[in-house]
């Protein structure tokens, strides 16, 4: 039986910091060899920690605790790879339509009406990195190398600028097309 466990199943809190210090590296490696974004795999290594002290009181203290981490940590990652695997379906399947659009068909679409309005709310830096990705076809590490961001953050702007112009659309569009 783990000594760190029982004491940390009993309320102590050092003991609990005692245990995510002795399993913090192993767990990040697992989780950082499973996802490409270094950030999302460190958020998702502290929120296993969070889980598991939250659930500690579930936690069998005869059993390996690693082992009940590395599944808690399993099933964060999968849910990342389904909310990813949506987000990125969704966005794909709209640039899609907007690509193989007739041009004049575009021309009269309210969407693309109100997307423009959208567009013209961001900022120049935004409309700047919209226009990399978009306009000059770049991949988001080379957007990120131009416009000084690392390319984890690239990847969280980029998906905050499409869920921005997403909701701009969805509210100017209820709004009877009024940004």
């Amino acid at each position: 039986m783990d000594e760190l466990v029982t004491r940390a199943k009993s309320g102590d809190r050092n003991a609990f910091a005692h245990l995510v210090e002795r399993e913090s590296g192993r767990l990040r490696a697992f989780v950082a060899c499973r996802l490409c974004d270094p950030e999302t795999a460190e958020d998702l290594a502290q929120e296993t920690f969070i889980i598991a002290h939250r659930r500690l009181g579930d936690f069998d203290a005869a059993q390996d605790f690693y082992p009940w981490l590395r599944g808690i940590a399993r099933n964060l990652i999968l849910n990342e790879r389904r909310k990813r695997t949506r987000e990125e379906t969704v966005r794909d399947e709209l640039f899609d339509q907007i690509r193989d659009a007739e041009p004049s068909a575009l021309a009269d679409s309210p969407a693309i009406d109100l997307l423009g309005r959208c567009l013209a709310r961001l900022s120049d830096r935004m409309r700047k990195f919209l226009q990399l990705r978009y306009d000059q076809g770049l991949a988001l590490a080379d957007v990120a190398g131009q416009m000084g961001l690392t390319e984890a953050s690239a990847r969280v702007t980029h998906l905050r600028l499409l869920r921005g112009l997403r909701d701009c659309m969805e509210q100017s569009g209820a709004a009877g097309g009024k940004p």
